[in-house]
């Protein structure tokens, strides 16, 4: 069976209402990552935000305690822009050989490029459109797939947006994010969900190529 190759981008939320959420992901990462060990999947991971394009750490299937370290990498605080500006930022990482662009020690030419989004908020960084010629660019068709944990998107035949924690936490429908995972045909998970681990392990099976297995 093939090894799935892949290069995977995280673009976090760092504004003011992410604690909960970044802490959400901390805490259940580790079965993504577990997913890609069952796998046997070559991965690079490194964490962005939405206000810093300069990725951290590269986590690797050589990285020890690989579980833990990304845990650390994607809990980047809340002090960031309250204007989230995902779409932009992962553009200029990607653009960028210092960061997570072409000749960096994270991007690889034979890798699928992952990129996944998580915000609360709807992206800040224009029109969604105007990405696509920089994502068509750096990638083979069908070697760029992105992802979002977002607020949830006015599914028909309701016209209801975003998604809610009681007793007081919203978070806005996440435009920009949904419509660019949309264009190149990735899937979203809603930032609202009661069991993160589950959505994580369903995620990571499917960049791994895998539509089941079982954890020990």
């Amino acid at each position: 069976e093939e090894i799935p190759i892949l290069d995977i981008l995280w673009v976090v939320d760092d504004s003011g209402s992410m604690g909960m959420f970044q802490s959400h992901l901390a805490n259940n990462i580790g079965l993504f990552i577990q997913a890609f060990m069952a796998a046997g999947a070559d991965y690079h991971m490194a964490v962005i935000t939405t206000t810093h394009s300069m990725i951290g750490n590269i986590i690797d299937s050589y990285t020890p305690n690989p579980e833990t370290a990304i845990a650390n990498e994607v809990l980047v605080g809340i002090g960031g822009s309250g204007m989230e500006y995902g779409l932009q930022k992962s553009k200029d990482a990607l653009s960028n050989a210092a960061s997570a662009g072409p000749g960096s020690a994270f991007f690889r030419s034979d890798a699928t490029l992952i990129v996944i989004y998580v915000s609360d908020e709807p992206d800040h960084s224009g029109p969604w459109g105007n990405f696509i010629s920089f994502f068509d660019g750096i990638k083979p068709v069908g070697q760029f797939i992105p992802y979002a944990i977002i607020g949830d998107p006015p599914i028909p035949p309701s016209s209801v947006s975003g998604c809610e924690i009681p007793p007081r936490t919203r978070a806005s429908y996440g435009a920009g994010y949904w419509d660019i995972v949309d264009y190149y045909g990735g899937d979203w998970y809603s930032i609202c969900a009661s069991d993160w681990g589950v959505q994580l392990q369903n995620m990571a099976n499917q960049m791994a190529g895998r539509s089941a297995y079982e954890l020990d």
